[in-house]
């Protein structure tokens, strides 16, 4: 069989038949085909030819934040990063080179603890690096974008290049990632500072967060971009009167308007209904048309 081919000259860990409900932060998905954790860059490469070779897509997540699994699952093979693409390298003047399956706020303390500034706001967003620089978080007023030299990335033939930040072009919670490529290693530049005083700013962030987001229910975060500057997208679905709404076991969070909590049991389709509803009301109340910043995979 093909799959025992590759299990042969594959090093990391293979699953098949994966319930994406157990690597989502909302626990929602149906199964994944198949989900491969490479060791390093080697294996991925093998990863990426077997799929080409048999046509099969490829998906990559990391903690599966910001994630929503419809609920028919994955027809192909998901990679998970967090095994093998998790390494932290400090270089001189600033420069961090992380993995791109390493935990986002476990670089912030990291850093943090080496005196290194400008990582602060990022202390209470979850997922992984890739993914943070993939779609540019950012908060209070800060982005991953800002500080972020190049990044390495292997593309579906398995051939390894580096993209500049300014070919990455950031934008709001986005950037010019070119399609079918795979982010392995970001290389960021910070600024040293206090370690007192940077702690004192992360403090300062994690405090603002429980005022708006002590959110105890299963949750993906934000669920669409803000549509422009002084424009909130949870006050506009607040506005609405959206607060509390549900869907199966899907409801908009009575804490936040920009999140959708899983209450118990709830479907991928009740998350997508919900979301339907959101931006149909608010479309029609203030005729701003809500985005997406949840990203959306998997069938019916």
């Amino acid at each position: 069989m093909e799959n025992e081919r590759l299990a042969d000259s594959f090093s990391g860990r293979l699953s098949f038949n994966v319930p994406m409900s157990e690597f989502t932060s909302l626990g929602i998905g149906g199964p994944a085909d198949v989900m491969a954790y490479p060791t390093d860059e080697s294996d991925l490469k093998e990863i990426v030819l077997f799929a080409a070779r048999k046509g099969f897509s490829i998906f990559v997540i990391g903690c599966g934040t910001n994630l929503l699994v419809r609920d028919g699952g994955i027809r192909g093979v998901v990679v998970n990063l967090t095994d093998g693409f998790n390494k932290v390298l400090f270089g001189d003047s600033g420069k961090v080179e992380a993995g791109s399956g390493v935990r986002l706020a476990s670089l912030v303390r990291q850093c943090a603890g080496r005196g290194l500034s400008g990582m602060e706001f990022a202390i209470g967003i979850p997922g992984t690096v890739g993914g943070a620089v993939a779609m540019n978080a950012g908060a209070y007023g800060a982005e991953m974008g800002e500080l972020v030299e190049n990044i390495d990335v292997m593309g579906m033939d398995g051939k390894i290049g580096t993209i500049g930040r300014e070919a990455l072009n950031f934008t709001y919670r986005g950037c010019d990632l070119p399609a079918g490529r795979i982010i392995l290693k970001v290389r960021l530049r910070l600024k040293e500072g206090s370690v007192a005083a940077i702690n004192e700013r992360m403090e300062s962030f994690k405090e603002k967060r429980k005022g708006t987001q002590s959110i105890r229910f299963p949750n993906a975060g934000s669920v669409f971009k803000n549509p422009g500057v002084g424009e909130s997208a949870g006050r506009l679905v607040e506005e609405a009167g959206l607060k509390g709404m549900k869907v199966g076991g899907a409801e908009v969070s009575k804490v936040h308007g920009n999140y959708i909590v899983n209450v118990g049991g709830a479907k991928a389709s009740d998350i997508m209904s919900l979301m339907a509803s959101m931006r149909d009301k608010v479309h029609k109340l203030r005729g701003i048309a809500l985005e997406p910043e949840i990203k959306v995979i998997g069938e019916d």
